[in-house]
């Protein structure tokens, strides 16, 4: 059953979304509370977030979706007219953890008391983790869904779009459009005569040539003698991400023209695993590049093994743009989402159970 609510944030604004209530709710069953992306509103890109909620929900556990404070239905000042990279900015860095507490508290008035399990894609996998230490044990594990490791701001997308090859170093997937866009071109008298001009940019196609190489070689340079890994490095260029030094964060002035790693990921993820919840990230592969470089490798370094003893699962889907909208990653999301609410049954089980009417 399928019921549009209202509740309220801490700051007394009303929030509108729609609850998943199963007729039969499984025993020991938790709640999810799925998250939008951005500015997305609770139905998400190709109505992902219902599509997930109603496949969670066949299962017997009850899910809510519901509009962040100022967007889709719910009241609270909208942020139309402001630069869109700052307001991604703010959704990175947590701006929506509070209605995610509210929804949290909402779901479990209507529902009964029971383990919750926070999910999202991108903006709503940062509104997940952000909030998740502010729900301590209530939330028993995360879905995070290519969660975003960078902030961003409208001063970086201007760099990034009059630098190009720039953009495709930091976002790796772009180099597959650039590369079928000039694919197009080689018979285009037209384009040919532009390039004679110097009107077209090679360095671009050049760029995005290095970035996929680098991406499909990257895996094999572990194999290499250690005394010729320097210069296959120094071969295949930059990493992918345009990462600024670790112990040298960039300077307000340098800021703009790289992608600016999300410091506050590290500490709020650490509070969460201490809090006893089972964190699963997945990542598509177009952006899969961009976390390890950012945080993969920072603080998840180690084997499959090592990560599963601290609560962590971490995955890519093959070929798969941001939004999973191609059907095997489709479905690579729904186990993904799937996965976690088994984590968060009480008691935990690998399997569902015959269910009983709540």
């Amino acid at each position: 059953m399928e019921t549009a609510v209202t509740f309220t944030n801490a700051s007394g604004v009303r929030l509108h979304g729609v609850l998943h209530r199963p007729e039969v709710i499984a025993p020991g069953a938790p709640g999810l509370i799925w998250l939008s992306a951005g500015q997305k509103p609770r139905q998400g890109a190709w109505r992902m977030n219902v599509l997930l909620a109603r496949h969670v929900a066949a299962s017997g556990v009850p899910v809510l979706r519901f509009d962040f404070e100022g967007l889709g239905d719910s009241e609270g000042e909208r942020y139309h007219g402001r630069p869109v990279m700052d307001f991604y900015g703010l959704v990175q860095t947590g701006a929506y953890r509070q209605d995610v507490v509210a929804a949290a508290s909402f779901l479990v008035a209507e529902t009964g008391p029971r383990p919750l399990v926070l999910g999202g894609l991108c903006g709503g996998a940062a509104s997940a983790l952000f909030a998740a230490p502010m729900l301590g044990r209530r939330v028993r594990s995360l879905a995070l869904i290519d969660l975003p490791v960078t902030v961003s701001s409208a001063a970086r997308q201007q760099f990034l779009e009059q630098h190009p090859e720039a953009l495709v170093r930091a976002r790796p997937d772009v180099a597959d459009t650039v590369m079928a866009l000039y694919a197009r071109k080689l018979l285009d008298v037209n384009a040919w005569r532009r390039f004679a001009r110097g009107e077209s940019n090679p360095k671009l196609f050049a760029e995005a040539l290095r970035v996929k190489a680098r991406g499909a070689l990257n895996g094999h340079v572990a194999r290499v003698p250690a005394a010729l890994r320097p210069h296959i490095e120094a071969l295949l260029g930059p990493p992918v991400g345009d990462v600024p030094a670790p112990d040298a964060p960039p300077a307000p002035a340098v800021a703009a023209r790289a992608e600016v790693r999300n410091e506050l990921l590290v500490p709020i993820l650490r509070e969460a695993l201490a809090a006893g919840q089972r964190v699963r990230f997945l990542n598509s592969s177009s952006y899969h590049p961009v976390f390890m470089a950012h945080l993969g490798e920072r603080e998840l370094g180690g084997d499959e093994a090592a990560l599963r003893a601290r609560g962590v699962t971490l995955s890519a889907a093959p070929d798969t743009n941001h939004i999973f909208s191609l059907e095997h990653s489709r479905r690579a999301l729904f186990e993904a989402v799937s996965a976690a609410v088994r984590d968060a049954y009480d008691p935990p089980r690998s399997a569902p159970q015959p269910p009983t009417r709540a």
